[in-house]
């Protein structure tokens, strides 16, 4: 079966592992829980962003 999102990096919201990495990772499941620290993280469209930057930019939108 083919990625869902080829060529996406997919990191941890809360420790900032490389998810990509991990075993048994696959990106049709919808959340992935991270090997590293538990947390369930979603992977979908929305969560794909064009740098680290944007990324914390929408985090912070809700502030302005």
């Amino acid at each position: 079966m083919s990625e869902r999102f080829p060529d996406i990096d997919w990191w941890c919201d809360r420790c900032g592992a490389y998810l990509n990495d991990q075993d048994g990772f696959d990106d049709h499941h919808y959340i992935w829980k991270c090997t590293e620290c538990g947390h369930k993280n979603s992977i979908s469209a929305d969560n794909i962003y064009e740098s680290h930057e944007d990324y914390l930019g929408m985090k912070g939108d809700d502030d302005e």
